[in-house]
């Protein structure tokens, strides 16, 4: 009888050291910030990472692909023919700009250029498709991470009204307003300072699925610090709030970084931060 009471114990004792996903100790991608979040015909998409290396490492490495045409969401956005993965050069500023509806013609044109496309091509694209844009970053520690953002793509026409990122009205740490670069009350030793996030809350856009059925989006936001601990590491709008605690801070860590990503649940992110928080000495 005391095998399974030990093995509650080491599982309990395993969950205690466990680093939540809201504290920034690796490299992370916090968000792939877009416009514009649906594409037509004649646009241009510019895509930003908002990327985070881990204490004492730097980004070696950053591979940006994009795919008109995938397999879908349950095939993990696996483009349908190698020819229409088209690898993009990001500006000097870490951003890549492309245009989907041109680069999806080169694909069906890349497909079939053997004769028949290949299987899982079509012959022309569709009115509507969700291509994709895929990030890959590795760290100096070996570390790496991807992310996808899909990008709507309307091949008659773009649509009249798009798809907006959440829009933030303000950022309080304390109870004091940081948005516009004043810096926040510090940690008090044993204590807690709420994180307010508040979103225009006209943000939470209607829209129709491809079912067509009538719904409106769902805004959530997540925090990331890189010492403490929130209470809860997101929220939601349109105004989210959680604590950040005086919790496992190594000593000799004298400030943190607070950041907030808003997200709509169709693409849409808005990205702010970092706040500085002083800390317990």
């Amino acid at each position: 009888m005391r095998k399974p009471a030990l093995l509650l114990l080491a599982l309990a004792a395993c969950g205690a050291d466990f680093t939540p996903r809201s504290v920034l100790a690796d490299l992370r991608v916090l968000a792939l910030v877009t416009a514009p979040l649906e594409a037509g015909p004649a646009d241009s998409v510019t895509v930003r990472p908002v990327t985070l290396p881990g204490a004492g490492t730097g980004v070696v490495e950053e591979r940006w692909s994009f795919c008109p045409l995938t397999t879908g969401a349950s095939a993990g956005y696996a483009c349908v023919a190698a020819a229409c993965e088209f690898a993009l050069a990001p500006a000097p500023d870490g951003s890549v700009t492309l245009a989907p509806f041109a680069l999806a013609q080169q694909c069906l044109a890349a497909a079939g250029a053997g004769g028949a496309p290949a299987a899982g091509v079509p012959a022309q694209v569709p009115d509507k498709v969700d291509s994709v844009v895929r990030y890959r970053v590795t760290a100096s520690d070996g570390q790496t991470r991807e992310a996808v953002q899909v990008v709507p793509l309307y091949t008659r026409a773009a649509p009249l009204v798009r798809n907006a990122p959440p829009v933030v009205t303000g950022v309080t740490i304390g109870g004091a307003p940081v948005l516009g670069g004043a810096r926040p009350p510090p940690l008090d030793a044993g204590g807690a300072l709420e994180v307010r996030v508040t979103l225009d809350p006209a943000s939470a856009e209607p829209y129709v699925d491809d079912a067509g059925n009538a719904l409106a989006e769902a805004l959530v936001v997540s925090f990331f610090t890189t010492a403490g601990r929130f209470d809860f590491d997101r929220g939601s709008g349109p105004d989210a709030r959680v604590e950040l605690k005086d919790e496992a801070i190594l000593p000799g860590t004298g400030t943190a970084q607070l950041w907030a990503v808003a997200r709509d649940g169709r693409g849409g992110e808005t990205v702010v931060g970092p706040f500085q928080v002083a800390l317990p000495r």
